[in-house]
């Protein structure tokens, strides 16, 4: 049964992250985004709190928590600073996919350095897309060729998060075998430290989340040994790489949840100390109107992000719940966070508020996680299993 109530354990957890967001992230948004990434005193703190490491288990070293939690402190982080929340050092999208496709070895070896007492200063990275067709067989041209006993990587991955600079970078490539088609011929492979032929592009200039920093990667005869090689390309392993992105998927909805709420607010709280025409702005009718759509608008996407958690924590399918709750949190945030502007006038437009940051990163995040999986396809999928 999905419960409405955090409980106290995790209103504790919440009240923690909240502080640090209001603090530390929202009044430093501008130096973040200025900086193009985040101090390092920061990281070692969140790092110190577990915050990065509280979704891998505990035999690893980290916090043990399920995707609910995750998701709610991903949502309080971005509150804060959405960008900021992306630029923190951590296993991040990885960890979901090492998770769910490594056997025990693999799991220790690639994730267990990230608990450890340095562990805030390495990042990984997820390289997945390619181009505007989103993750699917015929959507990668990567492939890894038999070399030896391991592999080589040959392809070019587009908007990689911390490609330039990750000590775990897993590469989703297709198997260059006849025998292998479709899923089946699929793999994704760990890539440890920076070898050589792995080349990172200077960070994109994007419209926003400059705090987190999205290269291209070139894959030039990329060697790894064959226990690179995370899962196979069975029905399970397929399965469980559905879960690793649905995990991955469902992070970026909740901080988009972030994002539209701090928006949200920040408008509220404008409109209820600021006059026009006589009258407090939220006492006008329209603005009255476009205001409680906001609110109503944060928590349907909410509400949306914990139904689809609490079907992966109970261990069930949740591809089409993953899909639409990113896909209304990718719409309704850019739409929440342009009202925003809106409520504010011609204060919206300039840096001395930060809800046109907030509205540029709604719209970046939006398009990065939304090109991740065909989101359509596993809505359809879904509608017709039900």
């Amino acid at each position: 049964m999905i419960s409405f109530e955090l409980g106290e354990d995790l209103e504790a957890i919440v009240e923690m992250v909240h502080e640090l967001a209001v603090e530390e992230f929202r009044p430093r948004l501008r130096e973040f985004e200025e900086a193009r990434g985040l101090p390092d005193d920061l990281l070692s703190q969140v790092h110190e709190m577990g915050l990065t490491t509280l979704a891998l288990p505990e035999d690893l070293g980290g916090g043990g928590m399920d995707t609910r939690t995750a998701a709610v402190v991903c949502e309080e982080l971005a509150f804060g600073d959405v960008g900021a929340s992306l630029a923190l050092s951590g296993p991040g999208a990885a960890g979901w996919l090492v998770m769910e496709l490594a056997d025990p070895a693999q799991r220790k070896r690639l994730l267990q350095p990230f608990t450890a007492e340095n562990g805030w200063q390495r990042r990984a990275a997820v390289a997945a897309v390619e181009g505007p067709l989103g993750l699917t067989p015929d959507a990668i041209d990567t492939v890894a060729r038999r070399s030896g006993d391991g592999y080589t990587l040959h392809g070019t991955k587009r908007y990689v998060l911390n490609g330039d600079r990750s000590d775990l970078t897993l590469v989703l490539a297709m198997l260059e075998d006849e025998q292998h088609r479709g899923w089946a011929g699929l793999r994704t492979f760990a890539v440890e430290g920076r070898p050589q032929g792995l080349k990172a592009s200077e960070p994109n200039h994007t419209l926003g989340l400059e705090t987190a920093r999205f290269v291209t990667l070139e894959l030039d005869a990329v060697e790894v040994p064959s226990d690179a090689m995370l899962g196979s390309g069975d029905d399970a392993s397929r399965e469980a790489l559905h879960r690793g992105l649905a995990g991955w998927k469902l992070m970026n909805s909740a901080r988009l949840v972030g994002c539209m709420r701090a928006a949200s607010e920040y408008a509220f709280k404008y409109a209820t100390e600021r006059e026009a025409f006589g009258k407090k702005l939220y006492e006008h009718q329209g603005l009255a109107f476009l205001m409680a759509d906001m609110a109503t608008e944060v928590e349907a996407v909410r509400w949306g992000v914990w139904r689809a958690a609490w079907k992966l924590d109970t261990g069930q399918t949740a591809n089409a719940e993953t899909a639409v709750a990113s896909n209304a949190a990718a719409e309704l945030a850019t739409k929440v966070t342009s009202d925003a502007v809106q409520v504010l006038g011609g204060h919206g437009y300039i840096n001395d508020h930060p809800v046109e940051k907030w509205m540029r990163d709604a719209r970046c995040l939006g398009l990065v996680h939304g090109i991740e999986v065909l989101d359509a396809q596993a809505i359809c999928e879904g509608e017709l299993r039900s």
